[in-house]
């Protein structure tokens, strides 16, 4: 007896056919037209602290600068301008440097600058220094011009000598800045010479001081009384 199988349909061409060359050429085109994802944006690193800390150090040092900068600015703006007042103790009268020497005239030598047996003296018994100064002095209302000279020899004992000597008589001097032409004072006197002496010993150094009134001449009459006062009231003026 013979068995019979089940048919079977045969297969349709549009279930099992294989897709063509042209077909399968527009899903190529078709998947590589789309469009692609965009990337990600980078995210920028965040700022490290170093670079941080610079910028406030930097921010510091600048508010110092300025600060100093109106320090250094204000002491500038109060700062007072020095006058030629005499830094002497006090004494009788207010002595103020001559303006045209503001400075003590410092010398190694003191025969060059000396007149009359002076002269003499110096040059066989040298000073180690000499120091002139120039002072100005208001009293009894007129102007009077003061000479401090500092004479330095070699030890107490010459000194001692040389103002015993210089005390005397007819004897000659140091020279005034303003006498000699150094320190020329308009208006002065002729010569500080002319009116009164006073001296005295500080150790190896004599101090000698004169003073005269501003246009005084040799023969003219003087307080010498007055004059006498202020030239023993500047001998403070060498200390």
């Amino acid at each position: 007896m013979t068995q019979r199988l089940p048919r079977v349909p045969p297969a349709r061409p549009s279930d099992t056919a294989p897709l063509w060359r042209s077909e399968i050429g527009q899903l190529d085109s078709l998947m590589g037209s789309a469009p692609a994802p965009r990337p990600a944006p980078a995210r920028r690193p965040p700022p490290r602290k170093g670079w941080l800390l610079k910028g406030l150090g930097l921010v510091g040092v600048a508010l110092v600068s300025g600060l100093v900068w109106l320090v250094v600015m204000s002491k500038g703006d109060t700062e007072t301008p020095p006058t030629t007042t005499s830094t002497a103790p006090t004494g009788e009268f207010s002595f103020a440097r001559a303006p045209q020497a503001p400075e003590p005239v410092l010398d190694s030598s003191c025969a060059p600058h000396a007149y009359g047996k002076a002269k003499e003296y110096f040059t066989t018994t040298p000073c180690q220094q000499l120091s002139r100064s120039l002072y100005t002095v208001s009293a009894g209302g007129k102007q009077v011009l003061v000479s401090v000279v500092v004479v330095k020899m070699a030890d107490d004992k010459a000194a001692t000598e040389l103002k015993k000597f210089l005390d005397g008589d007819n004897t000659g001097n140091i020279y005034d800045l303003s006498r000699e032409g150094v320190a020329k004072v308009p208006g002065g006197p002729d010569w500080v010479a002319h009116g009164e002496y006073a001296s005295t010993l500080k150790g190896r150094e004599l101090v000698i001081v004169e003073s005269d009134f501003y246009g005084a001449a040799k023969s003219a009459d003087r307080d010498r009384k007055l004059l006498d006062r202020i030239s023993n009231d500047a001998l403070r003026l060498a200390s």
